[in-house]
């Protein structure tokens, strides 16, 4: 059993070709971190496996019982309080009022929000709060999948690391599956089990690598050496930093 199977996913858009021939697996307390070039289809991909784009071809596996995702963009409810964007999903969930109180506690305390900031506005919060209330608000459904597409970009780097210490000690403490998109190979190297390879037009996954050891007991020394092999001696991540400014305008 997998949590995530991927067979043959392709993709268009306006009649061109994203992504093709697309097979990948995520195992159960698995987290595969998915590199690749700007603009080769990564975030197109993580929408299919999370059911926000139907795929053209190929068909998607879901063996989990409740998923969570937060994207690049916060994509908060303008009139709601930073309470009431955690409370969202929540409401959708069917979850009791007092359970759902104690629940935006406890996820606002994980990413190191103050009571006082639950009570704010989207407008009235920074980008690196905001990005925060998005990831409270998939946090505290409690989900056993979450898709990850580049959830960090905005925040700053002491609290970018804290984000991903975060994500690894709950997605370890509760056995959550995880697709994590991203451009940054140390990030991919810090926070996964697993890196695959995503080709430079989307036509297939070129290859993966399995990462020494646990997320979360991997020292910054070796999480560095481990990017510098990969780019200077795998040609997997040959490509990895190409830009197709085509694929992406």
């Amino acid at each position: 059993m997998t949590a995530l199977t991927l067979d043959g996913v392709g993709h268009a858009y306006l009649g061109r070709t994203i992504l093709e021939d697309i097979d990948l697996a995520v195992a159960p307390g698995e987290i595969v971190a998915l590199v690749g070039p700007s603009g080769c289809g990564k975030s197109t991909l993580a929408h299919i496996a999370a059911g926000l784009t139907n795929p053209r071809t190929g068909r998607v596996r879901r063996g989990y019982a409740r998923h969570a995702m937060i994207f690049q963009d916060p994509a908060l409810l303008p009139w709601a309080t930073t309470a009431g964007n955690i409370d969202y999903g929540l409401r959708l969930a069917g979850v009791s009022r007092r359970t759902r109180s104690a629940r935006i506690a406890k996820a606002a305390v994980q990413v190191a929000l103050e009571p006082e900031d639950l009570q704010k506005f989207p407008v009235e919060l920074s980008g690196g709060m905001r990005q925060r209330t998005a990831i409270a608000r998939a946090l505290a459904i409690e989900p056993d999948f979450i898709f990850f597409d580049e959830p960090f970009t905005a925040l700053d780097v002491a609290l970018r690391r804290r984000m991903q210490d975060l994500v690894i000690a709950t997605c370890a403490a509760g056995r959550i599956s995880g697709l994590f998109i991203t451009h940054d190979l140390s990030e991919a190297a810090r926070l996964a089990h697993r890196v695959a390879v995503l080709d430079t037009r989307g036509q297939g996954i070129l290859g993966e690598r399995l990462l020494a050891g646990a997320p979360g007991h991997r020292s910054d020394k070796a999480v560095f050496a481990w990017v510098q092999a990969a780019l200077r001696q795998d040609p997997l991540f040959r490509h990895i930093h190409d830009v197709d400014e085509r694929q992406i305008a």
